[in-house]
């Protein structure tokens, strides 16, 4: 217990020094928001190609929720540590000091690391709560096509919850917070259909 309060504090007290925690908000929806509107591709794409069939959709949405997930963490990650680095460099100018075993460094490392873990699971547990309805179907427990209509719903109920938790951040009305992200999957959602027919 003591080593979790002791990770807790160091946790709390690293985020307080990097201000990290912004930067992870605002990832965590747009990673999510891409994560939905990807799995949203695929389905729409499929069903209009006539591609009904669990295991191929299954197939696809993951490989894309990994391969987004694998390009936050890496991509994140070395953005991030750059950018820390940097700041670190130019700190140490200033102070004309080595800060190597700092605090500072130590947390600049530590923001790294989180930003990278925030952004490679947004997009992957956004991409597949968006396919239970696909896994469902592949289980019979519901038909394909039901699935992937409860699976759209399921996205754009998603992008609602996503604009509501941008609205409580920026304290704007959460409805119409909510709606603009349901309008940008609407659209993408129509983009896809005028262009698959």
């Amino acid at each position: 217990m003591g080593k979790i309060d002791n990770l807790r504090r160091k946790f709390k007290r690293y985020s307080e020094i990097t201000q990290v925690d912004e930067i992870a908000r605002r990832l965590f929806v747009m990673n999510a928001f891409d994560g939905c509107l990807t799995i949203l591709g695929i389905l729409v794409g499929a069903y209009v190609a006539g591609v009904f069939e669990a295991r191929i959709i299954i197939g696809v949405g993951f490989g894309s929720s990994i391969a987004m997930g694998m390009s936050g963490l890496f991509g994140a990650y070395m953005a991030e540590a750059a950018e820390r680095k940097k700041k670190v460099q130019e700190l140490e100018q200033s102070l004309l000091t080595d800060l190597e075993d700092s605090i500072i460094v130590k947390a600049s490392r530590f923001s790294s690391f989180y930003v990278a873990i925030i952004d490679a699971l947004a997009p992957f547990v956004a991409a597949q709560v968006s396919l239970i309805p696909i896994y469902l179907s592949f289980f019979d427990i519901c038909a394909v096509r039901l699935a992937m209509e409860i699976s759209m719903v399921l996205i754009i109920a998603i992008l609602f919850m996503l604009g509501v938790f941008l609205g409580r951040i920026s304290k704007d009305n959460l409805i119409i917070s909510g709606l603009k992200m349901v309008v940008a999957g609407l659209i993408t959602f129509a983009i896809i259909l005028i262009l698959g027919i």
